[in-house]
């Protein structure tokens, strides 16, 4: 049961982004509302950002056709209208239709200092290729998509990702002979003139580290401009352990943090999981990750001179089963969101949990929605200007 003394909180459960079907009220301590929405134009695979004036961005595929037999379609692209809780009209981002792979293969998207939109996807078919465009200036269009990668393309088998702080644009990815994947590592490629142009491909990873071939990897800058990556070894093909690499700005040596418990994970074989970093305003970054199946919470401070604060298991699972693809989302008053799939396969998208913690990363106590994520997809979240959750699925 939970606390009657706890003041309450309401979780709104959509139909769509403008029909609500149910209002929940429930008890919490000092919880945030939530908004819990379906992804828009039967979307799957949301990604959700917030830029710097608190506004939502979405991106999301959409198959051609309804068919579950059917994976060919196209990215997406929308803005929130918080006012009016409706989304813009939808904008196409990829110029020509491809199939979409499960949440491994997902695409991203960042939002630079001028407010255009970043994108990078993965096609792995006729060849594995990496795919990027830009928005024009009133983000009603975007460019043109060209592939991205020229060299490193050997072993292509999981999605990029994508960052911008400022005119700072950087994309990473893993490759190597999926057969050696104690030999392969991360790349990164930079641009410093909002996506126009794209210096080298440079090895950012240390090779004696691995880099597991089908797990995601996730980027961002930090508050002090240095870029973060995020990914799961491979070292001596059993150590699926994530990693965290710093590259310092203008740098390209990067430094790696020390391993705590719950970032270690023995395992000779690909756990195909994916990861998300998030930096707070203000503070340090977030990120969530899956390890040994269960979901992950961990504050990455400015410094790498050491992590006063240890990893944080997410939330106890549903039923005894996995928990996947995790999102995560900060307001203001640093309260946390963090959501993820319960799944038993790499492939479905499971049953919707989350966990909301306080600015002291206390759990705070919320009624857990009863929804399922469309297979091949997972959840996003998001801030809203009053300081509430968007949560997409």
């Amino acid at each position: 049961m939970l606390n009657k003394q706890l003041r309450k909180c309401s979780v709104l459960i959509l139909l769509s982004a403008s029909l609500i079907l149910a209002t929940l009220t429930v008890t919490a301590a000092a919880a945030p509302a939530m908004v819990i929405s379906s992804t828009p134009d039967r979307g799957i695979q949301p990604r959700l950002l917030n830029d710097d004036e608190g506004g939502v961005h979405l991106l999301y595929f959409r198959k051609r056709i309804e068919d579950p037999r059917n994976r060919e379609g196209d990215l997406y692209y929308r803005q929130y209208h918080q006012d009016s809780s409706s989304w813009s009209i939808p904008i196409r981002v990829s110029s020509q239709s491809f199939s979409h792979l499960d949440a491994i293969g997902r695409a991203a998207f960042a939002i630079d200092g001028d407010g255009a939109i970043h994108v990078v996807w993965y096609r792995d078919r006729p060849a594995a290729e990496y795919y990027y465009t830009r928005s024009n200036a009133d983000r009603t269009g975007f460019e043109p998509q060209r592939s991205i990668v020229e060299t490193n393309l050997h072993g292509l088998d999981a999605g990029a990702d994508i960052a911008a702080d400022g005119k700072r644009v950087a994309i990473v990815w893993a490759a190597g002979d999926l057969l050696r994947e104690s030999e392969r590592t991360v790349f990164s490629r930079v641009s410093s003139d909002g996506g126009k142009n794209f210096g080298e491909e440079l090895q950012v990873g240390d090779p004696a580290l691995g880099a597991c071939a089908c797990c995601s990897l996730t980027t961002s800058y930090d508050n002090a401009g240095n870029q973060l990556l995020a990914y799961r070894s491979a070292i001596n093909n059993g150590g699926r352990h994530m990693q965290l690499l710093t590259v310092p700005s203008g740098g390209q040596t990067g430094v790696y943090r020390d391993l705590h418990a719950l970032h270690q994970w023995e395992l000779y074989a690909c756990p195909v999981t994916t990861n998300e970093l998030l930096k707070e305003q203000g503070h340090g970054s977030w990120l969530v990750f899956e390890n040994h199946a269960r979901i992950i919470m961990d504050y990455v401070p400015h410094e790498s001179t050491g992590n006063p604060n240890a990893p944080l298991l997410a939330g106890e699972p549903l039923t005894e089963t996995r928990q996947k693809n995790p999102a995560i989302a900060i307001n203001r008053h640093r309260e946390k969101l963090v959501v993820w799939g319960e799944a038993i396969s790499y492939t479905r998208g499971g049953d919707l949990n989350l966990q909301v913690f306080d600015a002291d990363n206390e759990v705070v106590d919320v009624v857990k929605p009863e929804l399922n994520i469309p297979d091949f997809s997972f959840p996003a979240a998001a801030v809203l200007k009053d300081d509430s959750f968007l949560i997409l699925y």
